[in-house]
């Protein structure tokens, strides 16, 4: 399909020989195809070190926040031209003291944002003045925490080294919850976009669960097949992400594969994904690797196209994979 032209493409359906459901999805894998790297704006070269997380916020998709090993937390503002450099920062050393693995923005106001870290801290910050607002000490080393992209509640689901979900109250500035989530590390969450109570998580066991925080027991159900007694990942799950509507969402491992999985049925996974090189093993060491993988979808804004498009890094093959969560292709 990469090869498709628009022409023929929109020459097809104006003959009808292609149906305009079929177009439009022709349409979008077509232009997909031909993506390449922005050639009028770049981000300078902010940090002395890997860079772990971004989070553009969801509000004016205008700010970018970028954070890493060497501690510090970069702002970034689009609407810049040219190479854009930082517009604001948090130096190194004067918030986190550990790499900084997880940032993201307040999903409806972007004058907050929060950060988690392997000094065992998830910090809650102020946009504007770069500035600490409140900190929750976990006791462990924290490898992703995520907010309601609903805003229907104050809660972060950090995932951390200990079995335990932990749920902080942005309200109370305290710990609202602890879900024993896992055997032994919860490495990655992700909330529901449309219910705003629903959780899932992903651990170093391979399990990925689906929990609903609102329930005494708050666990719904694992995915894959429960009577072979099979994981979802054959080791680690170290990203999670939901589709827009809530009834997909994709797990990434360090077996080198991402997952697609139905919510209503759990089972058996829709779509497979080869994320690494074809003569990668899985990763079956037992040191804990603390690198998560954020990956990115499409969202459909003008209400006809069905593609729904996957972004996720492959740390083997260093190329950012572009994939049809639908299909796998």
């Amino acid at each position: 399909m990469a090869g498709t032209s628009l022409n023929s493409i929109v020459r097809g359906r104006a003959q009808g020989l292609i149906l305009a459901d079929t177009s439009q999805h022709q349409i979008s894998r077509s232009v997909f195809a031909t993506l390449a790297l922005c050639e009028t704006k770049r981000l300078a070269r902010a940090h002395t070190a890997a860079i772990h997380s971004l989070s553009i916020d969801a509000v004016q998709h205008r700010y970018v926040l970028s954070t890493g090993t060497d501690t510090s937390i970069q702002l970034f503002d689009l609407e810049s031209t040219g190479q854009i450099n930082p517009t604001r920062c948090v130096l190194a050393g004067s918030g986190h003291t550990n790499t900084v693995t997880s940032v993201e923005w307040y999903s409806v106001d972007n004058g907050m944002f929060s950060t988690a870290s392997l000094d065992h801290t998830v910090k809650i910050w102020d946009a504007h003045a770069m500035t600490e607002a409140s900190q929750f000490d976990l006791e462990c080393r924290v490898f992703s925490q995520k907010m309601s992209p609903t805003g229907a509640h104050a809660l972060i689901a950090a995932g951390c080294e200990s079995p335990y979900i932990r749920l902080c109250d942005l309200r109370s500035g305290a710990f609202a919850q602890s879900l024993l989530a896992h055997e032994s590390a919860s490495m990655a969450v992700d909330w529901s976009p449309v219910d705003a109570y629903m959780l899932a998580s992903g651990g170093t066991d391979g399990r990925l669960q689906l929990w609903d925080i609102r329930q005494a027991g708050s666990h719904v159900c694992d995915f894959g097949n429960s009577e072979s007694n099979t994981c979802a990942h054959d080791g680690s799950i170290n990203g999670l992400l939901f589709t827009d509507d809530g009834q997909r969402l994709v797990s990434a491992g360090l077996d080198h594969c991402a997952r697609v999985w139905n919510t209503a049925s759990p089972q058996t996974p829709t779509v497979e994904i080869q994320t690494g090189a074809e003569n990668d093993k899985p990763r079956t060491s037992t040191t804990l690797s603390t690198k998560t993988v954020e990956m990115a979808l499409t969202t459909a804004t003008d209400g006809t196209t069905s593609t729904k498009v996957l972004f996720i890094p492959s740390t083997s093959t260093c190329e950012v994979l572009v994939v049809d969560v639908c299909t796998g292709e």
